[in-house]
């Protein structure tokens, strides 16, 4: 991210307003909002020539936070701001919209913003009001919050702002996690105890899932209670989650976003919503799911542009998007959960019930295509739960589910201390030998699976790190047989 400097030349001349620095037209336009600010907060532009400079020049500009710099710019170079009073050698980063009446309005991205401005030594901000809590978690640093130009003017001048009190994100992370949350449980699922294994399995590892079942089975319902038992995120994480979020403005007033994202998008949504895109790329679905979930409900009805776009953010944890001003790239470590009938009317394989040809089955499945199959970690049917089911005890809580995905996740953790990677699901292929070693009785039974079922190289692998997956969960160090066999199990429902 770039610091940009905005400067102002006053000048005798034809009365102009011009702003200059490869900008966008939400830039251009901030000459008539600062125009009427600062008339609406008691000052009048005189009949001089203004240029307004933003650099560097060679970086396209978007967005109206550039606003508020402009107008202080503007008011220094007229001598109604005597900045040296406030200055004492410190750099002072301003950003905000202006409204027409002169009210500093909150903005998007300030996280992201205030990290690379501290990078640069910048210790002092002044934002909107609203985005004070945001940046508020950041340490060594000073921010000032302001409702409007009337404000700044007041403390650029040396007037006096309070400086927002640090927020101490551990201590918001242990309290949030300390609490016992309200999220829809697990025990409130009737049977299905094939399926909350399977569920269990892929979180613990963060693994790619599938859920096929007839209407009225529980592939949604189970798929919404997995925030409930999802590995807690680190602090690390959560600061790279929040910084998505505050560019995509999506915090919804929150200061720091300390639990992983759950994205549920409607099947009709398209290609570039889902990845991303646009001329001026902004990040999809995917991105804002980054180290959490995606969940595509009812997948052979999305299209099959959109389901195949996600193949090489799958692949590469990153969406890359090539325009002529450059090339952007966004985050997409993500664990993709999909639900979807097994045909049309979904109740295939019932023969009372469902109404398609073999034909129509075939092809109703077949909109999910096969590299997006090849690269599901885990496959499990999620039959009608019967009626004595309905009055049986139910399974676990999502709390004692959760105390076991967290161990196996702690394994892991240890395991692969000091690499880039922390999950089972995230294990490149060359480490497989170093991190998965199979016994020869495992061997044998992986060299069988990969003949009779034509798994791909890919497959071959995923079916190991599964395995890995589930020996952690039981607490043992070695892969086994009985691991290896049930990590095929999960495979075999693709075919």
């Amino acid at each position: 991210m770039e610091i940009v400097s905005v400067e102002t030349d006053v000048s005798d001349g034809l009365p102009s307003f011009e702003m200059v620095g490869l900008l966008n037209s939400e830039v251009k336009e901030a000459r008539e909002r600062v125009r009427s600010a600062i008339k609406n907060t008691g000052f009048l532009l005189p009949p001089k020539r203004i240029t307004v400079n933003l650099s560097p020049a060679d970086i396209r500009k978007e967005g109206s936070f550039f606003d508020l710099p402009i107008a202080v710019s503007i008011l220094n170079s007229l001598g109604l701001i005597n900045i040296e009073k406030r200055d004492n050698g410190e750099k002072y980063l301003l950003a905000g919209e202006l409204s027409l009446s002169g009210k500093v309005i909150r903005m998007n991205g300030v996280l992201p913003m205030i990290l690379a401005a501290r990078e640069q030594g910048i210790k002092n901000f002044i934002l909107p009001k609203e985005n004070v809590m945001e940046g508020a978690v950041i340490e060594g640093i000073n921010i000032y919050g302001v409702e409007d130009l009337r404000d700044v003017i007041s403390f650029l001048n040396g007037g006096s702002i309070e400086s927002s009190p640090h927020i101490d994100i551990k201590q918001m992370y242990d309290e949030y996690y300390g609490k016992v949350g309200n999220l829809p449980d697990f025990s409130e699922i009737a049977g299905q105890d094939g399926v909350k294994r399977a569920v269990e399995v892929a979180a613990a590892g963060m693994h790619h899932m599938l859920l096929v079942g007839p209407p009225g089975s529980g592939k949604s319902m189970i798929a919404k209670r997995l925030p409930g038992i999802l590995p807690k995120p680190d602090i690390e994480e959560c600061m790279e989650i929040t910084k998505i979020h505050s560019i995509a403005g999506e915090l919804h007033g929150k200061a720091v976003m300390l639990s992983r994202p759950f994205r549920g998008p409607h099947h009709t949504i398209t290609d570039r919503a889902l990845v991303g895109g646009g001329n001026m790329p902004k990040a999809g679905e995917i991105t804002l799911a980054h180290r959490g979930v995606l969940f595509l409900d009812e997948l052979a009805e999305f299209r099959r542009e959109a389901i195949d776009a996600l193949r090489q953010p799958l692949e590469d944890k990153q969406v890359v998007i090539s325009r002529l001003g450059g090339t952007y790239v966004f985050p997409s470590d993500i664990m993709l959960v999909a639900a979807t009938n097994p045909c049309k009317c979904g109740y295939y394989p019932d023969r009372n019930k469902c109404t398609c040809t073999d034909n129509q089955v075939k092809s109703y499945i077949g909109k999910i295509s096969g590299p997006i199959l090849d690269r599901i970690d885990i496959c499990v049917n999620t039959p009608v739960v019967e009626a004595v089911e309905l009055s049986e005890k139910r399974g676990d809580t999502s709390q004692t589910i959760r105390q076991r995905v967290e161990r196996a996740r702690l394994i892991q953790e240890e395991r692969y201390k000091g690499e880039q990677f922390r999950f089972n699901s995230q294990l490149p292929s060359s480490y497989i030998q170093k991190y998965c070693p199979l016994g020869n009785k495992e061997k044998m039974i992986m060299d069988k699976a990969y003949k009779s079922l034509g798994l791909s190289v890919r497959a071959y692998f995923k079916i190991i790190k599964v395995a890995r997956t589930i020996a952690d969960l039981k607490g043992e160090k070695e892969i086994q047989s009985s691991h290896i066999a049930e990590a095929i199990g999960y495979r075999t429902e693709l075919f």
